[in-house]
């Protein structure tokens, strides 16, 4: 492990960011991160080459098992296998002492210490041949020595470090973490017997794979990082946008290449450079760069100063010579717009669908003053040779070709059907055509209360009941506001009646939000019957894209709604009247309008008058209005009228009726 020089740093290197996380923001990268730079800019820059260093240290250390070459300097601590055969045969290991010698027999002690590894062999077998001759002898490396470096300055964690004898500056920068961000990556140092030997530019390294400067290090190194030098920050449409260093004088051509050059979409008539006033404020400067190759005038190719932001915008990327196909074509689509391209050129008969409409195509065009024109032309005619319908093209004309045929609808079959589900409908197609293909209806089907609905009549009847739902709601408000006017002059028994009210009042409103859910709009009434006998009759109407049959099962009782002392649902039982339902309903209440008694049939239709000698059926919904003045009066509990509701589809007559 490597042991940490006593620094006066040491308490703000516990708070550095752990190796392999996303640091914050720099100091340099807050300077850079100040408002909007424009569309397609964007101020989050980072600082180029730091993210190589959050990797672990172990990524990046020395193995010390491969081969090493005849120029690998010996020192103190190597292991050396001498393989001797032919008139000698024997193996020996030579250990380089701390005075840098080996020791080998018959020979003596020979110094090594500094001398690379293919020099030394040819020294042994120089020694050795003066005492054996006839044999032959291999020299390699088992074990190398470890050395100390100096790792400091701006780094993440500047200290001592023991590691392999083949490491380069780069391997003890990675175990110390890295330079941090306030430290150079341009102008590391290597210092050996207090003398600058070589400095390391890691760009070298990043941008080009050059290690050429990447010196191997010798115990006792120091390797030291300065503050980092000049930065100028790049954004916008380069392909490596962030903050680099500098070390030399640099041109805005000579800074785009170091970026990794222009993205296609780069607009090079205006790069604007944001530059700082030493200490005093900042400037826009606008230049034309034309030439990345520097050969341009010096003004539309500047130097970059410390601190300065380049910004590179992005083309116009509309297209304006295209003009659009649309419809009825084989390739609709964006097409380009050649000189004098006319309407015949861009629609010739073979690239037209054998549906299209070609009487009328018409030509959507935008004026300068974005007004917008029509015009249309005869495609029958301009094939026929009728130059007068062949017009002028103009860029982003909008060109559509209609189609005769129609898309194919679909209707939806609900319940007791027998293969129920959604199937696609021809023009002119009844409901008994499709009740057909869908095999009829189960034997549990009740006719009588099947729903049709129509999306186009459900969107009318939408717009009704909301109008409905917005006066009950001002009604509601209202006499809540007269209640609560009236309460102050009213005695105590009167405040209680009016506190009664108020109630009632809050009671209607929940049972209005509860009747909004339980509507079923579109509705048509439609009354089925057998296939035999249903087919070709008034009800057997035409049906139209989005319609929907809902077929229940066979109900068994009979909803009272209104003004009544209980509202219910009364068990069906066959042969009996409607005085009957509303006698098991707790009869009407002295609030109940008895000339609008009505029933709503099962199927949606409604009859009034003479009601005693109507015929009440499963499923049926007796309606008992209040009279207008009773219409303020207490209703049943909005929980009990939730409940009888669950089983029933009411219409927008019924939630009239009852308010």
């Amino acid at each position: 492990m490597p042991e940490r020089l006593p620094t006066p740093e040491a308490q703000s290197l516990e708070d550095r960011p752990p190796l392999g996380a996303v640091p914050t923001r720099s100091p340099i990268e807050q300077i850079f991160s100040g408002g909007p730079l424009g569309p397609g800019l964007s101020r989050d820059l980072r600082q180029f080459g730091y993210d190589v260093f959050r990797e672990p240290a172990s990524t990046f250390a020395p193995v010390s098992d491969v081969p090493v070459g005849p120029d690998y300097v010996l020192g103190p601590g190597d292991v050396m296998q001498l393989y001797l055969w032919g008139m000698v045969d024997n193996v020996l290991t030579l250990q380089v002492n701390r005075r840098g010698e080996v020791f080998v027999p018959k020979v003596g002690t020979i110094p090594v210490w500094g001398m690379p590894l293919g020099e030394v062999r040819r020294l042994i077998h120089e020694q050795l041949s003066k005492q054996f001759s006839g044999f032959r002898l291999s020299l390699n490396l088992s074990e190398l020595r470890s050395i100390q470096v100096f790792v400091v300055g701006e780094v993440a964690r500047p200290g001592v470090y023991t590691i392999s004898s083949l490491s380069t500056m780069l391997n003890a920068l990675f175990a110390a973490g890295g330079p941090t961000k306030l430290g150079s990556l341009r102008t590391i140092k290597l210092i050996r017997s207090n003398r600058t030997i070589g400095t390391l530019d890691i760009y070298d390294f990043l941008l080009r794979g050059d290690r050429a400067h990447d010196i191997r290090l010798a115990s006792g190194d120091t390797v030291f990082v300065p503050t980092i030098g000049p930065v100028v920050g790049i954004a916008g449409n380069v392909k490596r946008p962030a903050i680099y260093e500098l070390t030399a004088a640099t041109r805005v051509s000579d800074l785009i290449q170091m970026a990794g050059g222009i993205t296609p979409i780069s607009y090079l008539q205006r790069i604007q450079i944001e530059r700082v006033k030493p200490h005093t404020e900042k400037l826009l400067l606008d230049i034309q760069l034309g030439d990345l190759q520097g050969r341009g005038s010096p003004s539309d190719n500047p130097y970059v100063e410390d601190g300065d932001l380049i910004k590179i915008f992005p083309i116009d990327t509309k297209i304006y010579n295209a003009v659009f196909v649309e419809g009825a074509v084989r390739r609709p689509g964006e097409y380009e717009l050649k000189p004098g391209m006319r309407l015949g050129d861009l629609l010739p008969r073979h690239e037209v669908l054998p549906d299209a409409y070609v009487r009328r195509v018409e030509i959507i065009r935008t004026r300068p003053d974005f007004t917008r024109e029509l015009y249309t032309a005869d495609l029958e005619k301009l094939w026929q040779g009728d130059y007068a319908q062949n017009l002028l093209l103009e860029p982003s004309d909008q060109v559509l070709v209609t189609s005769e045929s129609r898309p194919l609808g679909s209707v939806a079959l609900h319940g007791e059907i027998r293969r129920p589900g959604t199937y696609p409908v021809i023009q002119g197609e009844r409901l008994s055509s499709v009740l057909k293909r869908a095999g009829g209806y189960t034997e549990a089907a009740y006719l009588k209360g099947a729903i049709f609905i129509r999306e186009r009549v459900r969107r009318q009847q939408q717009e009704e009941l909301d109008r409905f739902l917005r006066a009950q709601e001002e009604a509601l408000l209202n006499e809540s506001a007269r209640i609560t006017a009236g309460t102050l002059e009213f005695t105590a028994g009167a405040k209680e009646e009016a506190a009664i009210q108020h109630q009632v009042v809050q009671q209607r409103r929940q049972l209005l939000e509860l009747m909004k859910s339980k509507v079923i709009l579109g509705r048509v009434v439609v009354k089925l019957d057998s296939l035999e006998r249903f087919e070709g009759t008034s009800n057997d109407i035409l049906l139209e894209a989005g319609d929907q049959l809902i077929v229940p099962k066979q109900p068994s009782t009979v909803l009272v709604l209104g003004s009544v002392r209980n509202p219910t649902a009364v068990v069906y039982e066959p042969d009996r009247d409607v005085e009957y339902y509303l006698n098991r309903a707790g009869g009407l209440t002295r609030e109940a309008d008895k000339d609008e008694l009505h029933i709503v049939k099962a199927d949606g239709s409604a009859v009034a008058g003479f009601l005693r000698l109507r015929k009440v059926e499963a499923g049926d919904i007796i309606v008992a209005p209040a009279t207008v003045e009773a219409k303020i009066r207490t209703l049943p509990a909005v929980k009990d009228i939730a409940t009888i509701l669950g089983q029933f589809a009411l219409t927008a007559g019924v939630l009239g009726a009852l308010f």
